[in-house]
């Protein structure tokens, strides 16, 4: 019996308890009797660790769920419908935010356990301008479950005015969209003459504990936004910039992504590299917020101006990180009895670029092959290996 519970203890994936439970009957009894304790709270319970679904090359239309619990095998498939959907985000739930081409073109929020589907707007409104912008979201994030009446979306967006003010294919625009339930069409509610390219929006992540949506920019300052709810589905926003000390740290690999992870409380910024553009990655480098000290003040960068700086880690603090556009999760690592700390990663790189996006039928497609973790400052390829998709990037499936 003290056997099988030391077995049992190293086995936190619930699917693969299941599945051991099918050996025998005594085997199904102890599975019950640890059951019965975690409900009854006399034994930990670990939090589900998410899950990473991959393209499959089969069955027609089907994605692979990785579980990393499992140590990154595939538990089964499932099917994303419709199955050429583009998945740009994701929410605790089993939340799948995708946009679809057939039968129509939309944006929405689908679960992928009960099949539920919730409408993204696919327009948007800026300013006072009298006319309607198609959009398409890069990157997503919710306040809370799509189902709950409350619910506020943030998205990353590529804009541009329908009809087109003029011949030829119109202008196309980087913005910020924010939108209620239910809404059918998105507001851009973005502070004007913000027109700096460091301040362009590169991952979004909300706050709980405080309720706001955070923005990491390209030049790795904050913005952030608190969304107030009006009545008859209003809203309005409140929005403030934290402007970080340029060249604080010298990179000597190329950016791939930037992300916003919470993790014990704080909020970090989650670096990741390759050694040149189109390369897989190469490494990761973390940071956190911190107040410049009034030593660091100089002539070119006044702390008066750039009053914040990014502080880089050492050590990941025993928490393992889950990065990915507008879903990054944290996890205390001593809950997982045989896990480390480190950084778990799918290949995302192709969220911003408009030639997949915007395709033609040129044959441009998502690799979905730069999956992995970083462990102990080395690139392990832990996931299997995935065929190139022309509908969608990998994502992460939320418990």
């Amino acid at each position: 019996m003290d056997t099988q519970r030391l077995i049992m203890s190293r086995i936190p994936c619930i699917v693969d308890r299941g599945r051991i439970s099918l050996v025998c009957r005594a085997w199904r009894d102890m599975v019950r009797s640890q059951q019965h304790m975690l409900v009854g709270r006399l034994l930990p319970q670990p939090r589900s660790l998410q899950w990473l679904l991959l393209r499959a090359p089969f069955p027609a239309g089907s994605n692979r769920v990785i579980c990393v619990l499992s140590g990154c095998r595939v538990h089964h498939y499932i099917n994303v419908v419709p199955p050429d959907a583009r998945c740009f985000g994701s929410h605790d739930g089993a939340w799948l935010l995708v946009d679809t081409r057939e039968p129509v073109h939309r944006a929405a929020a689908v679960n992928a356990r009960t099949g539920a589907f919730r409408d993204l707007p696919r327009e948007l409104l800026r300013g006072t301008e009298p006319y309607v912008y198609r959009m398409v979201i890069h990157a997503a994030t919710l306040s809370s479950s799509p189902d709950d009446a409350n619910c506020v979306g943030a998205a990353i967006v590529t804009a541009w005015r329908h009809p087109a003010p003029c011949a030829g294919p119109p202008p196309r625009r980087r913005c910020v969209a924010l939108w209620r339930r239910d809404w059918p069409r998105a507001l851009d509610f973005m502070p004007p003459g913000q027109d700096d390219v460091s301040l362009n929006e590169e991952d979004v992540l909300y706050l709980n504990h405080c309720g706001a949506f955070a923005f990491v920019t390209q030049g790795e300052h904050l913005r952030l936004c608190v969304s107030l709810r009006l009545p008859e589905n209003g809203l309005s926003t409140r929005w403030w910039t934290l402007r970080f000390r340029p060249g604080g740290h010298l990179y000597d690999h190329f950016v791939r992504s930037r992300y916003l992870v919470v993790s014990g409380g704080e909020l970090l910024m989650v670096v990741r590299f390759t050694p040149h553009p189109n390369m897989p990655t190469s490494k990761f480098k973390v940071f956190r917020t911190a107040k410049r000290n009034v030593n660091d003040d100089n002539a070119d960068f006044p702390i008066a101006l750039y009053p914040w700086a990014w502080s880089e880690l050492d050590t990941l603090g025993g928490w393992m990180l889950f990065v990915g556009h507008g879903c990054s999760r944290s996890y205390k690592v001593d809950k997982y009895p045989g896990f480390k700390e480190g950084i778990y990663f799918l290949d995302d790189g192709k969220f911003y670029d408009d030639a997949v996006i915007f395709d033609n039928g040129n044959g441009n497609h998502y690799p979905c092959s730069d999956n992995g973790k970083w462990l102990e400052g080395q690139i392990q390829r832990c996931f299997p290996r995935s065929d190139p998709s022309v509908h969608s990037a990998p994502v992460w499936l939320l418990p």
